[in-house]
């Protein structure tokens, strides 16, 4: 299955989100329904890099057993 992705800039992507209580939490679904939390965010050589986790994962633990 072949997913749609969209670029956006980070004003674009304020604007969408302008309208949503400002505590809401954020979280990104991807086209397997994993859910993924937005842990921060750091500069790129290019533009802005999301940090994410894996919904529930602290990041701490990578051993998955």
């Amino acid at each position: 299955m072949t997913t749609a992705t969209k670029e956006m800039t980070v004003q674009e992507l304020i604007q969408e989100l302008q309208n949503f209580p400002s505590d809401a939490q954020i979280c990104l679904t991807d086209g397997y329904g994993e859910t993924f939390t937005i842990n921060g965010f750091e500069a790129g050589s290019d533009g802005v890099n999301i940090v994410i986790s894996e919904d529930g994962d602290d990041g701490d633990n990578d051993d998955e057993g």
